[in-house]
């Protein structure tokens, strides 16, 4: 074997980190287009799960992986650059259905397999970085500061290539990546030119690999998948970006009608349309033509309520504007100055440029304004006031009405983003929110409530007398007005809903007969939901529905999250299979993936260091010590870091931007944090000393966070885009700095009382991992990110209590 040298590789590590990291968030774009986007935290647990079962490999073959460490890191370069690749061909051809997880088990195998398959990658990448701790121990803190430095700069090059790329041809350039950190290995290899031919023709398999062979191949129970089956239908547009794949459809034999909440009494057809696809679903429409010379169909959907009132709207804010269908009927209706709020740029640009002629832009394009932001950031950043506000109803999915979006965090719906709609009124402006309708309802419920509880706390005595509420077949829309409702608008919602066939679910002085009478459920729920949560039993209503309606905030944002474990034996106790298919599937499937991340964890992780042959000098409080301190701080940072993606998502207003920045700030600054304890150690800073620095460090900013984030929130949203992500950066980079700091403090410890603990250090920790992002989500949806964030904290001065080797003093 050829000498590896007195210093460890760590350009190397680097490379590998950032290629991991890339291919980590990959994988979480390309299971948003192939099944739905839910599924982020696997990847995320499953890419832990490779760090974990390396530490108890290499533990178990501690003396082989000295002796051999130059070859064998070779080898598991070899391995990522390959499997990177193959094991998402292998996956993509292993049949499985999001839909039916909750009735099928062979469903629970076939998401096992894919999560095991999955982790092989982020394996060998562990092995190489874990290898190089354990050969050159002296210098942990500069190799996990390079691991963490080069995880950053993966955060912030996998959001470029996206912008440039397809996803599967960004698959392709990080397998290649993976086999450019093996020419960097070639002077540790004792065959070296074998070494070479190897990995010559690893990347001649990539390059030439068919490109048929990537193409992703997307759910069948997809919106687009099922619509391509349909005669004449073919592609006319796609594109991919960090955010979304967008596909626009044409069907030349059967058109598409999409009309949502359209009246069966309208007189007016729906005009020739093009189909919208994100991510393979939420489906939208581009009508052709434009608005022509009046609303026509678009005065029989739920959602022309406001423009029925008998007052000129003039000034008309479109929130998600999406591809157009709100700004169409705004301008049809006249409305003169529109401003379009849209976050994914990509569909703006269908209706202004690529398709304009066919969506009869040209007509419109001085009524209207587009701006690439949040719906939450423009309204506490917006110094108009307007007539009219609207948020419309969103693409429509084959997998909401499965729950599949249940732990989909977002603002747009909290109380805290109803506060911020209303403060942006005119007096006597409306806000108008619709959405689709479920069976029994759920969201709608929730907006209701929400809605309530926010123009209570805006000082508003008697809520009931600013709202009404209407009901189409399958959509709803709620009117909010800044002031109480006239007689005269009151007896024109009356004839609006009469003339279309639409249910009154509230209005002032609605009598029990004007509800549920023409699109009839078994009972009035929106209705008695109404007059409950107006009155004197909201809370009691609120804790006896079968779903949870409660209203979220932005500490707890899941807005389509309504599982109640209480309800799970009444739904269960239907006959046949009528029971599941009243569940969400959303967080029964988040504690399911708990229950496989555990055994997991468990039999790939733990029970390997069942083997280990006991020393004296691995007394069990030793041990014992490992396994607390690591688990609490595996725990621990992804917490906080996992809270703080979403929450800076809400201060700096565009989810890529925010995702990408929490990403690189948390990495960066950790792996400085690293650095800096192999400086202050070789310094003679006193391990435990450093420690409790530290975790003092996350107590104080965590803490100050959870106290000032209202203050932030207010105050910094309204900032322009690069003052917010200034601001947040300032904020982050000193935690995630402190936050670089336990985990090599803890394997340096180990090293010096226990150094055969040091890859078992590593396992446990990446044991934590592994659990540590699937109970971030779980916690959060009950406890919310302030809470998960404090839990972190009791986690850290639980480490420092316990670090390995030393004494916490």
């Amino acid at each position: 074997m050829r000498p590896v040298g007195a210093s460890p590789p760590l350009v190397v590590i680097f490379l590998l980190s950032a290629t991991a990291l890339a291919y980590e968030v990959l994988l979480v774009r390309l299971f948003s287009i192939i099944h739905w986007h839910h599924f982020a935290f696997m990847i995320i647990s499953l890419a832990l799960l490779g760090y974990g079962v390396s530490g108890s490999l290499i533990t178990l073959f501690r003396q082989l992986c000295l002796r051999r460490y130059g070859e064998l890191m070779f080898i598991n370069v070899l391995l990522f650059g390959i499997s990177a690749i193959g094991v998402f061909l292998i996956v993509q051809r292993m049949p499985f259905n999001a839909l039916e997880i909750l009735w099928d088990s062979s469903q629970w195998l076939r998401l096992f397999l894919t999560y095991l398959l999955l982790s092989l990658p982020f394996l060998f990448v562990a092995n190489s970085i874990a290898m190089t701790m354990l050969r050159f121990d002296a210098s942990i803190g500069r190799i996990y500061g390079a691991d963490l430095i080069g995880a950053g700069a993966g955060a912030i090059a996998i959001m470029l290539l996206l912008s440039l790329f397809e996803p599967q041809t960004i698959l392709r350039l990080l397998s290649l990546a993976g086999l450019a950190a093996g020419l960097l290995l070639l002077r540790m290899s004792g065959r070296r030119s074998l070494s070479a031919a190897l990995l010559g023709a690893a990347a001649v398999l990539v390059i030439l690999l068919p490109s048929s062979w990537l193409e992703l191949r997307l759910s069948e129970y997809k919106g687009l998948e099922q619509t391509l089956l349909v005669d004449g239908v073919g592609i006319l547009d796609s594109h991919s970006s960090p955010v979304s794949r967008i596909d626009v459809v044409e069907s030349r034999q059967i058109p598409f009608r999409h009309a949502p909440g359209l009246s069966l009494q309208s007189p007016s057809g729906v005009p020739e349309q093009l189909g919208v696809f994100v991510d393979g679903d939420a489906m939208s429409a581009i009508d052709r033509g434009g608005v022509g010379t009046g609303p026509g169909y678009r005065a029989y959907v739920s959602s022309a309520l406001p423009y029925e009132l008998g007052r000129r709207l003039d000034e008309v804010l479109v929130l998600n504007s999406g591809t157009g269908a709100d700004i169409l009927q705004a301008a049809a209706y006249g409305s003169d100055s529109i401003d379009a709020v849209e976050a994914d740029a990509r569909l703006t640009k269908l209706i202004s440029d690529i398709f304009a002629d066919y969506a009869g832009w040209p007509a419109i394009a001085g009524r209207v304004s587009f701006h690439a932001a949040t719906a939450r950031a423009w309204a506490a950043s917006s110094t108009r006031h307007y007539d009219l506000i609207v948020r419309g109803v969103p693409g429509a999915s084959s997998g909401g009405a499965a729950g599949v979006f249940a732990f989909a965090a977002g603002f747009d719906l909290t109380v805290d983003a109803i506060e911020d709609y209303l403060a942006i009124l005119k007096p006597g402006g409306y806000l108008a929110i619709t959405l689709w309708t479920d069976t029994p309802p759920k969201g709608n419920l929730r907006l209701f409530a929400s809605v309530v509880e926010a123009l209570k706390a805006s000082g508003v005595g008697e809520p009931g007398r600013r709202l009404a509420w209407i009901r189409s077949w399958n959509t709803a829309t709620l009117l909010v007005k800044q002031g109480d409702l006239t007689d005269d608008e009151i007896g024109r919602i009356r004839d609006f809903a009469r003339t279309r066939g639409f249910d009154l679910a509230w209005l002032p002085g609605i009598e029990e007969a004007e509800a549920n009478r023409y699109q009839i459920l078994p009972r009035a729920y929106f209705h008695e939901a109404a007059q409950a949560l107006l009155g004197d039993r909201a809370t009691d209503y609120i804790a006896d529905y079968e779903y949870d309606i409660e209203p979220v905030r932005d500490s707890d944002p899941y807005f389509n999250d309504h599982f109640r474990w209480k309800s799970l034996p009444q739904f269960l106790a239907l006959p046949g299979r009528a029971g599941i298919a009243m569940i969400d599937a959303g967080y029964p499937t988040l504690i399911a993936s708990l229950l496989q991340a555990v055994a997991a964890a468990l039999v790939l992780i733990l029970l390997p260091l069942l083997f280990l042959k006991r020393k004296a000098s691995l007394a069990s409080g030793s041990r014992l010590h490992v396994i607390l301190y690591f688990t609490a701080i595996g725990l621990a940072f992804l917490f906080i870091e996992l809270s703080f993606i979403e929450l800076l998502t809400l201060i700096i207003g565009q989810p890529l931007y925010a995702v990408a920045i929490t990403l690189c700030l948390f990495l960066l600054f950790s792996g400085l944090g690293s650095l800096t304890v192999q400086w202050l150690q070789e310094k003679g800073f006193a391990t435990a000393v450093i420690l409790r620095s530290s975790v003092f460090g996350i107590l104080v900013i965590t803490l100050a966070y959870i106290l000032l984030r209202g203050w932030m929130t207010e105050h910094l949203m309204s900032l322009p885009l690069f003052a917010r992500i200034l601001a947040a950066s300032l904020f982050t980079a000193p935690l995630a700095f402190a936050m670089g700091m336990p985990f090599p403090l803890g394997l340096t410890a180990t090293s010096r009382s226990a150094p055969a603990l040091v890859p078992w250090a590593w396992g446990i920790n990446g044991c934590a991992s592994v659990l540590s992002a699937i109970l971030a989500v779980l916690l959060s949806m009950e406890i919310g990110f302030h809470g998960v964030m404090l839990c972190a904290v009791a986690l850290y001065l639980l480490a420092w209590r316990t670090l390995p080797g030393t004494r916490a003093t």
